[in-house]
């Protein structure tokens, strides 16, 4: 209360308006302060956006290399066959690129048995149940023939097949049936049959024994029990149809459109990596909120340095790891050699053209150059992770919260709290010398207003006096 008739009464007895003087002359001393402390507030919130900008353009950049740091992601591959006649190829997921002669000169077929001519009509062993035993392998199991017409055989037969391995069919020959009992292929399973019916008899050799597939790939000889060999290329399945004329030229190439999808995302990844770092070391951007945030930034310059060659490094994985020899991409080890490129701006691009062409000659060693033949790999891993697998884990240890780019952002957010807390601690000592200039100033108005008094009593004083002596 006193204060407010203190501020209210300032200025009666000089005729002069002190409070306003005195807000005055604390805004003189407060505003150059403040505004450098909202410089700073300012400049360091466009750091902080900066580092942001530069953390996004970093994460989709670390985005686009993850789509080619597996294996995998090339795996989606178009098989060419010059045979296709003789072979047919299916892959899955697992396979892996390459290219291989494969030559197929046998294939696996299984035994099979025909009975004797059979009228139509005929009833077996006179009507009276009979065995018919098959031996697999040295194993005999006796099938029971309780229905003795050929139909009935028949049934009987494929009710057991899952324990025999043995089928039966009734053929038609046109003026009589024969029964034909087929086992399994491959030659551990070629059998004998043998009837406890005597009308019921077969032929004295089996119309063809069981055998198994005799094939080569890259001159490796492989014998496989069936035609459908699975198990010779990983994630590719073989469909043996016949033998070849010589050797069969098969290749697994990736199917080239979802790569291109996949490296185009990368150039554009980088590209928008790039104009965000110019942007930010231009002094002159009038982009808001973070141009020119960063220029003259080291951390900038060698986050810069370390992106781009993520681009124009090499890698070489090589069978002798301690003598760095026998390399596996001896053709392919560089991404320009797969179409990427900077241009004489610095933005980067992509030869579609020479991506093709290094797929379609060294299908093996691009996988190898971008992925090091590996899937799955943490970024914590020491294994070999080809051109994209590195730099995912580059990238990754930029994002991180230990980083130093992390660390920069924490500290100019520190930095933020201390300029605001300076800007409180200012208005504090704004509002004390506010108070003090008052007090000073009305004890001061309190003195002129005393003189003031003083003057007109005087001078009433002597002109009474001056009056009474007029009168005498």
């Amino acid at each position: 209360m006193a204060s407010t008739n203190l501020i209210s009464a300032l200025g009666a007895g000089s005729g002069v308006d002190v409070k306003a003087l005195a807000e005055s002359l604390v805004e003189a001393e407060r505003a150059p302060r403040k505004e450098r402390i909202d410089t700073k507030i300012t400049q360091t919130e466009a750091k902080i956006s900066g580092y942001g900008a530069l953390k996004f353009a970093l994460s989709e950049l670390q985005t686009a290399f993850r789509t080619l740091n597996d294996a995998r992601d090339f795996s989606t591959l178009t098989a060419t066959n010059s045979q296709t006649s003789a072979i047919g190829i299916a892959t899955d997921s697992s396979a892996v690129a390459g290219a291989y002669n494969i030559e197929v000169t046998q294939l696996a077929q299984a035994t099979r048995w025909t009975s004797n001519s059979i009228a139509s009509g005929t009833t077996f062993n006179s009507g009276s149940a009979f065995n018919l035993t098959f031996t697999v392998g040295g194993t005999s199991t006796a099938v029971e023939i309780s229905t003795t017409t050929p139909e009935g055989v028949v049934t009987a037969v494929n009710a057991q097949t899952a324990t025999t391995g043995v089928s039966a069919q009734l053929i038609n020959t046109g003026s009589a049936y024969t029964l034909v009992f087929t086992g399994e292929e491959g030659a551990d399973n070629d059998f004998t049959v043998t009837s406890a019916a005597g009308d019921l008899t077969f032929q004295a050799n089996a119309l063809q024994s069981a055998q198994n597939a005799l094939l080569s790939i890259n001159d490796i000889d492989i014998t496989s029990s069936s035609n459908t060999v699975d198990e010779a290329l990983k994630g590719v399945t073989l469909k043996l149809y016949t033998t070849t004329s010589g050797s069969a030229r098969v290749s697994l190439t990736p199917e080239i459109s979802t790569v291109k999808a996949n490296m185009q995302a990368l150039v554009s990844a980088y590209n928008i990596f790039s104009d965000s770092v110019k942007i930010l070391n231009d002094r002159s951007s009038e982009v808001e909120e973070f141009g020119g945030a960063l220029a003259g930034d080291s951390l900038l310059q060698s986050i810069k340095s370390q992106v781009r060659s993520m681009i124009t490094g090499d890698f070489t994985l090589y069978t002798d790891t301690v003598n760095l020899t026998d390399p596996q991409n001896a053709n392919i080890n560089a991404a320009w050699q797969v179409g990427l490129s900077f241009d004489r701006t610095g933005k980067l691009q992509l030869d579609e053209t020479k991506l093709a062409s290094a797929f379609s000659t060294y299908p093996t060693e691009v996988v190898t150059l971008f992925t090091a033949n590996s899937n799955d790999l943490s970024v914590f891993s020491t294994d070999s992770a080809g051109l994209a697998g590195t730099a995912v884990r580059k990238l990754d240890e930029m994002l991180r919260s230990t980083s130093l780019l992390t660390e920069q952002t924490t500290n100019a957010t520190k930095k933020v709290d201390l300029y605001k807390a300076d800007l409180l601690k200012l208005e504090e000592r704004m509002t004390a010398l506010l108070e003090r200039y008052l007090k000073q100033f009305a004890l001061m108005d309190s003195i002129v207003g005393s003189s003031n008094s003083m003057r007109e009593s005087m001078k009433s004083s002597f002109e009474g006096m001056m009056a009474s002596y007029s009168n005498k």
